[in-house]
């Protein structure tokens, strides 16, 4: 070969390999190139979203800000007691660095700031709702439900969820579940003293769909599946003890007043001597409710006198003529509270009933609710409600004219209420019939 053709072939070989190594360079350069190129743009990105997030943030801390003040103007205006401002001050600022800087506010920004405002208050009756407990409430106060139809407590041995009522004409009654069945698993889920919120919550859900339910009577196991459905709450249950008319109301709301005036009208078309009431863990309820069932109840005269913290009278409310002239009885315990209360004050406070059972809770005062812009809503403690001619009964309770103490086991299976070993009742039937027995 001769020298020219070595120095050429040297001087390709050369080129190639410059050329890959330049191509390699490139390639190499053009990733790294990519590389940063797609750091940076991550990065720009990312800070971007940060911005946004705390765009977003700080535009929801605004909104938060914007409805807590329409809180607070509601409470300075209308609320009974005072409040402790440096409480209220040390709640909200921590509620607000938990927000912006220890990020650990958990859920909606709004809901924790306006619910560390109403915690720091210090009062169980006045807080805040959220647009959809104001929807449940709304559902609520017109006597519509969704869900199954049951109320139900928790056993304190087993956590499971017995059931107290079935509410007439409701999914559970088709179904078929009845009074006194422990409800043992939902929807797959062991119920259990740990997961009896999470399965009170599983049975409800999408209207027409099915909630597998597994149920314990007399000892043996059942599936029962209800459909979810609109259910006509029901809060008024009557049965018969001997010639007495025995009804229970389990709170006053929904359509309590038109329910109950149908069970008097119908124990009255049977001609019964007497009536048992059963306020026992009656929470309370609506103020014009309760008002309509003892206007059913009660002769002339005054009701409730609602009193604002200087003592004046706000609100008056009174009865008919129209009464009804049978000896009563009513039962009450420490659970009986607010309008619960009133209805057992008012009785004995014309005469009409003898009290039967243990003291009563000691709520008398009364909350309003105020909806606010964005619907949400605020429950206030806004004025004492007194009884027709008897003392407040707040922080006190009502003494009933007997006392007749429950077990610890019946108080905590309020199915069993209603029974041959119900001591109250047996009580009540047993003043019923002195109070009727004809004078010799």
């Amino acid at each position: 070969m001769s020298k020219t053709i070595r120095i050429t072939t040297a001087l390709v070989l050369c080129i190639a390999v410059a050329v890959i190594t330049f191509v390699s360079v490139s390639v190499y350069l053009r990733e790294q190139y990519d590389t940063e190129l797609d750091r940076q743009h991550i990065a720009y990105n990312n800070a971007v979203a940060n911005l946004n997030k705390k765009y977003e943030d700080l535009y929801d801390i605004s909104k938060a800000l914007k409805i807590l003040k329409e809180a607070q103007n509601y409470v300075d205006q209308n609320y009974l007691f005072d409040i402790d401002d440096d409480a209220v001050k040390t709640a909200l600022s921590d509620a607000m660095y938990d927000i912006l800087f220890a990020d650990t506010a958990e859920g909606d920004i709004q809901d924790y700031l306006l619910n560390a405002y109403f915690s720091a208050i210090g009062d169980d009756y006045t807080l805040y709702h959220s647009k959809a407990e104001m929807e449940e409430l709304s559902n609520s106060s017109k006597g519509r439900l969704y869900g199954i139809g049951v109320y139900v407590y928790q056993d304190p041995d087993t956590g499971y969820i017995y059931v107290n009522r079935v509410m007439p004409g409701s999914p559970a009654e088709t179904a078929g579940l009845l009074r006194g069945d422990a409800i043992i698993n939902v929807e797959g889920t062991p119920v259990t003293s740990e997961s009896y919120s999470q399965c009170v919550s599983l049975v409800a859900g999408e209207l027409g769909t099915t909630v597998k339910l597994k149920i314990l009577r007399n000892g043996n196991e059942l599936d029962i599946n209800p459909v979810r459905g609109e259910v006509r709450t029901t809060a008024v249950y009557t049965e018969y003890k001997n010639d007495y008319a025995y009804i229970t109301i389990t709170e006053f709301s929904g359509h309590v007043a038109e329910d109950f005036s149908k069970a008097i009208d119908e124990a009255e078309s049977k001609g019964i001597k007497g009536y048992i009431f059963d306020m026992r863990d009656n929470p309370g309820g609506n103020l014009d409710i309760i008002c309509s069932v003892l206007d059913k109840l009660l002769p002339e005269g005054p009701i409730i006198t609602l009193m604002d913290k200087d003592k004046n009278v706000l609100e008056s409310y009174n009865s008919d003529a129209d009464c009804i002239n049978k000896p009563m009885v009513v039962l009450c315990n420490e659970n009986t509270a607010s309008a619960g209360e009133l209805f057992t004050a008012a009785l004995k406070d014309y005469q009409m009933a003898t009290v039967i059972g243990t003291t009563t809770f000691g709520k008398g005062t009364g909350q309003n609710i105020w909806p606010l812009s964005d619907g949400s809503g605020v429950r206030i403690t806004h004025f004492y409600y007194n009884p027709p001619f008897s003392e407040n009964y707040h922080l006190k309770g009502i003494t009933p004219n007997i006392i007749v103490e429950e077990s610890e086991y019946y108080k905590n299976r309020p199915f069993l209420r209603g029974g041959d070993d119900d001591e109250q009742l047996n009580a009540a039937v047993a003043e019923l019939d002195r109070l009727t027995k004809p004078e010799k």
